[in-house]
């Protein structure tokens, strides 16, 4: 069954750096990863066509506007003024995540890479409907930094949301990030306790992300698993910055 259907948020954009002259292989790219339930953004420019040719200034803010980056590395590419501007560019912001794929290698054995930053881009959030504020401002910073979310009040009106839910939730499990928003309200939750254990079932990238204050021995014995990983407290400072600081650090956590 075709995953996306149950995943409501629409994918990350994913910028894709390449030389004109790469176009069809580069397509290729772009249609897996729109396989994928994301949104690359491939541009063709006329006036880039020569080698020699120079990064317009509206492409260097586009760039600095997005956070996910496939860099088409090619003999093409390394010849063209453009695309080096641009790769120097990426690599020199800060926050920019990417990968490299090499186009003189069959897609297939680039493939994880492709993979890999999909991953990344992903996210499911695991809250207690109690929370929905702190979950819905959680989302928004998601979505501002191009995070495909998956948000359960998303869900089309005579949705099977058991079904949905746990489907996206199997499917962030193992292509992405499951946050758990740790509070008293979702610890005292038995559906959320299932939620939280059927996630620890899949063995991905969990991440507790605790909302309130609380003591780990507080968590019911299933969840105990929780407190042997990496949590990261939003109750240390002011809400929107450690979220910030969130983000940053979930582009840096090596994924399974």
């Amino acid at each position: 069954m075709n995953s996306d259907k149950h995943m409501p948020a629409t994918g990350a954009w994913i910028f894709l750096s390449h030389s004109n002259k790469d176009f069809e292989k580069v397509r290729e790219i772009r249609n897996e990863l729109e396989k994928r339930g994301h949104k690359p953004i491939m541009f063709y420019l006329k006036c880039l066509e020569n080698d020699d040719a120079m990064l317009p200034d509206l492409l260097r803010r586009e760039i600095a506007a997005r956070e996910w980056f496939i860099l088409c590395d090619s003999p093409n590419a390394q010849a063209s003024q453009y695309v080096r501007d641009e790769v120097e560019l990426i690599k020199s912001m800060e926050g920019k995540a990417f990968e490299v794929v090499d186009l003189s290698k069959e897609l297939q054995t680039e493939l994880h890479k492709l993979i890999r930053i999909t991953k990344r881009a992903t996210v499911f959030l695991s809250y207690s409907h109690a929370d929905i504020s702190a979950a819905t401002r959680i989302q928004q910073a998601l979505i501002k930094h191009d995070y495909r979310v998956w948000f359960d009040v998303d869900l089309l009106p005579g949705s099977d949301w058991a079904s949905e839910t746990r489907t996206a939730l199997d499917e962030a499990a193992k292509h992405g990030f499951v946050l758990l928003l740790l509070s008293h309200s979702l610890l005292n939750s038995a559906h959320c306790q299932r939620e939280i254990e059927h996630a620890l079932s899949m063995m991905g990238n969990i991440v507790p992300i605790a909302i309130e204050r609380f003591e780990w021995s507080e968590l019911p014995p299933p969840l105990q698993y929780v407190s042997y990983l990496t949590c990261f407290d939003l109750t240390n400072g002011p809400f929107e910055e450690r979220v910030e600081e969130l983000i940053r650090n979930l582009k840096s956590r090596e994924m399974e």
